[in-house]
């Protein structure tokens, strides 16, 4: 009767056991029925040797060792034997895939091409200048040029000088007192009388261009000695 009370607190201790492992490894269900049987069968065991007839008497010791190793072998085993392996996880969802990268910007507009530089400005008019030297500035009849006329002549070579662009053209005129001839060769000589001086002070004899007129192209009456003295006389324009 006692061996059959003890082997029935082993069933009902590897039932118990046996519902509380699941979800668990074999190895923690084994584990957790050895310790759960072994202790209540070490009792159970120490419990028979106790109340055992004397002719069959077996230590208390002894029978609690033997129902503590017999109450985990058997319910460790059956733990083992009847837990099923646990499930494996479930593997982790597919990621879903990447968004698609965003399309890229048009390019902004070229700029616009700069506006055409404005047109140069037009150049300068020239200016055209007349010195007139009369008979006043020559001695009569010569070609000789007076002091008053020099200092005339002078301001011209400073100017020329300074502005390296300018050209001089001279013009002889005379009266119509004498020949025609020799009016020419008059006008002639007084605008070369001119143009040496000044090349003489350092303009460029190219820049200084000349022509006699003679008693052609009178500015005054010849009939009078005012008018005569007004046509005898040197133009010089300057360019």
């Amino acid at each position: 009767m006692s061996d059959i009370k003890s082997w029935l607190v082993l069933a009902v201790g590897a039932s118990l056991v046996l519902n509380g492992c699941a979800g668990m490894s074999k190895n923690q269900a084994a584990l957790v029925g050895a310790l759960s049987c072994g202790i209540p069968a070490a009792a159970a065991g120490g419990f028979v040797s106790h109340n055992n007839e004397p002719n069959h008497h077996i230590p208390v010791g002894a029978g609690a060792a033997i129902g503590l190793v017999s109450g985990a072998l058997i319910c460790g085993g059956l733990a083992y034997a009847l837990t099923p392996e646990p499930k494996p996880a479930p593997p982790p969802p597919t990621p879903p895939p990447p968004p698609p990268p965003p399309k890229p910007a048009p390019p902004p507009p070229p700029p616009p091409p700069p506006p055409p530089p404005p047109p140069p400005p037009p150049p300068a008019p020239k200016v055209e200048r007349t010195i007139i030297l009369d008979d006043v500035l020559f001695d009569f009849d010569k070609s000789t040029i007076k002091p008053e006329a020099a200092q005339i002549l002078d301001r011209l070579v400073v100017f020329m000088n300074e502005n390296r662009n300018t050209r001089a053209a001279l013009s002889g005129y005379t009266d119509n007192v004498g020949t025609e001839a020799y009016n020419l060769k008059l006008s002639d000589r007084r605008w070369m009388s001119v143009r040496d001086y000044v090349v003489k002070k350092g303009v460029d004899g190219g820049r200084v261009s000349g022509q006699g007129f003679g008693e052609t192209k009178p500015i005054a009456d010849n009939k009078t000695a005012e008018g005569r003295s007004k046509n005898r006389r040197v133009e010089i324009k300057v360019n």
